[in-house]
């Protein structure tokens, strides 16, 4: 198969080294690139799977040229004296013009990447940089084979690992990521189970592709032991990125990683901010993971590229709350030793809970310092779930045992609002807090000419031609207050006969609104619509006449934003979070009691207000996605001290 496809460029030599005979397979590329990539081979043992490997460095200009042992009766000679065999191979290429390159690189794996490696004993000079994938892949214990070595390095060595091959257990593996992280001439590199699955051009064999989907339910972190995947599945294009980058000797991309406690399909709030932040610093050169919790349930090809799932399962006993999962596997020190494997440059932290204890240990093991954003106000949040008086107990204690290490061993905390602040200033020792307002996806909420046809579509779906619309979007749960709004309605639905309230999202106060709904005789008044793709919203946002909302649990407002970008008119209930943001009158209504709704409903449904709603556009404009994540990013360089 290799041979008919590099018919044009393909030449084979014999060479002799140690009584053992070698079949060297040179693959000449067209251009004329100054470098060469000597491959070392047992026999032919998975040598189609290893061109699907190679064809890219032929198609990008480099000489390969492949050594293999021509009988299998020398494997053992092969493996006892393969620096001094290896060594005499090269030079007796170079000398018979086989290799014609003036830089040579070694590109290995498995067996063969950890015999390369004995080269390095003999201080050789002739191989530039050694290119090694998977060494260990067939051994358990891998500090014995390989880790033990690695102090010892003197040339520039790449460790190339796919996060879940191989029969190596978790603290094997991180021993022998502690030794290359202590020596200056290596660097090891891992990808994410997720990643598996971008094959190269989708060139790979259909036995490996059988292989990822026969055990893809145990390749996540926190549920990998003793998990054989072959090392042919790490060759994925953030693979070749990385292996190109390294070969050409440009500046590797720095790994973020962005640690959540959220489900990774589930739209709320920190879902959106994550992965917008997550858009926005690729944009400005870096390679970002979402890491966070991943339920079984939910298909591994329905991640998100970049994903990093960890194991979790539901705690939630209160139907209809999808977002809320814990630990499968309770070990944080463990998964963080998994984690770390990665070699994250910077960590950032966007929960206290599973993730939130996780990433603690992985800071320490790392040594990598934690950038820490506050999204939610849990004093207020426990109040409103349980109640007054053990709601105040049950925050006391999650802050003492859990929020409280967060707010210590983070150095720098960025909260989205002034509300924010004062609440965790008072109820933290954190020394370094700073109001950095997030930002949305501007582009994903712009109304055009083409959007207009599938609003109308919607408001005849809905029947709402001759409707008054007031609209929410967001988490359907008791802290936002939705029954307020439904009260009010109650109140004035007499006299303005054809107002209706459509709800968008899902919670766990579903089941006591429409309880509430029935009680206040408000049936033909409501809409509930569920659960929406985050690209959608803008039509709902579309379809509203007024956006409304009754939260005072706002750590900033992110809904309001998107609607005042989509061009619907606001109407909130004062709040600290959006205290001179959102200005009554001027680019927004704004309320206390209900006699001020009223007033203000009948303004927002029957005056001009188009002032309100360009003034709305403009505040939400200044909020830009770029130098928001630029803020974020001069933190990773300034509290892990990559500036210097």
């Amino acid at each position: 198969m290799y041979k008919r496809e590099f018919k044009k460029t393909i030449k084979t030599y014999t060479l002799e080294a140690e009584k053992s005979h070698f079949e060297v397979i040179s693959i000449n590329s067209a251009s004329k690139s100054n470098k060469a990539i000597v491959f070392p081979l047992f026999t032919d043992d998975g040598i189609t799977h290893q061109f699907d490997l190679l064809k890219p460095f032929v198609d990008r200009g480099y000489q390969v040229v492949i050594y293999k042992l021509v009988s299998k009766g020398d494997r053992i000679l092969f493996f006892n004296y393969f620096g001094k065999v290896f060594e005499r191979l090269i030079i007796e290429s170079i000398s018979k013009k086989v290799i014609k390159g003036k830089e040579i690189i070694m590109l290995s794996f498995g067996v063969g990447a950890l015999l390369a490696t004995k080269l390095q004993k003999n201080r050789n000079k002739i191989v530039s940089k050694y290119l090694l994938v998977s060494p260990v892949n067939q051994y358990r214990d891998g500090t014995n084979v390989l880790g033990r070595e690695l102090l010892d390095y003197k040339s520039p060595t790449y460790l190339f690992f796919g996060q879940f091959d191989g029969m190596v257990d978790i603290d094997s593996r991180f021993a022998m990521f502690e030794k290359a992280h202590n020596n200056s001439h290596v660097q090891y590199f891992s990808y994410p189970a997720t990643s598996h699955f971008l094959f190269y051009e989708h060139k790979m064999s259909v036995d490996v592709e059988k292989a990822y989907k026969k055990i893809q339910s145990d390749i996540i972190v926190g549920n990998c032991e003793d998990t054989y995947l072959p090392e042919e599945a790490i060759y994925n294009q953030e693979f070749f990125e990385d292996v190109f980058n390294v070969i050409e000797d440009k500046p590797l991309k720095k790994k973020v990683a962005l640690l959540s406690d959220v489900f990774p399909l589930f739209v709320n709030g920190v879902a959106v901010v994550v992965g917008l932040l997550k858009n926005e610093l690729e944009k400005l050169g870096y390679k970002v993971y979402i890491v966070a919790l991943w339920d079984k349930k939910e298909p591994l090809d329905n991640l998100p590229s970049g994903y990093i799932p960890v194991m979790s399962s539901s705690a939630s006993l209160i139907k209809g709350h999808k977002d809320l999962h814990i630990l499968k596997n309770l070990s944080f020190q463990k998964n963080a030793k998994q984690l770390s494997t990665f070699g994250f440059d910077y960590l950032h932290l966007h929960t206290e809970y599973s993730m939130g204890q996780i990433g603690l240990w992985l800071s320490r093991y790392s040594g990598v310092k934690m950038l820490y954003s506050y999204h939610t106000l849990w004093k207020l949040y426990y109040e409103r779930k349980f109640g007054k008086l053990f709601g105040d107990f049950t925050y006391s204690t999650a802050r003492d045992l859990v929020f409280s290490r967060v707010y210590k061993e983070c150095p720098v905390i960025t909260v989205p609002s002034l509300k924010s602040y004062e609440i965790l200033i008072s109820e933290s020792k954190a020394k370094d807090i700073r109001i950095i307002p997030s930002s949305i996806d501007h582009d994903c909420f712009k109304i055009s000419k083409d959007d207009i046809a599938y609003i109308n579509k919607l408001k005849n779906q809905y029947g709402l031609k001759k409707k008054k619309v007031l609209g929410y979007i967001g988490r359907v749960s008791t802290e936002k207050n939705i029954v307020e709004t439904l009260e009010y309605i109650a109140r004035i639905k007499e006299e303005i006969p054809n107002i209706v309230f459509m709800i968008v999202g899902i919670g766990d106060a579903l089941k006591a609104l429409k309880k509430s709904i029935k009680k206040l005789n408000l049936e033909e008044y409501v809409i509930f619509v569920g659960e929406i793709e985050y690209t959608k919203l803008k039509y709902y946002y579309a379809l509203f006449d007024v956006f409304v909302t009754a939260s005072n649990f706002e750590t900033q407002g992110l809904t309001y934003f998107e609607a005042a970008s989509c061009g619907t008119l606001i109407l909130a209930k004062e709040d600290k979070a959006i205290e001179g943001v959102f200005i009554d009158g001027y680019n927004a209504y704004l309320y206390k009691d209900f006699y001020q709704w009223a007033e203000r409903i009948e303004k927002a449904l029957f005056s001009n207000n188009r002032k309100l709603i360009e003034n709305a556009k403009k505040l939400s404009s200044q909020y830009a996605p770029d130098k928001w994540a630029k803020k974020i990013s001069n933190i990773y360089l300034e509290i892990n001290n990559k500036h210097k």
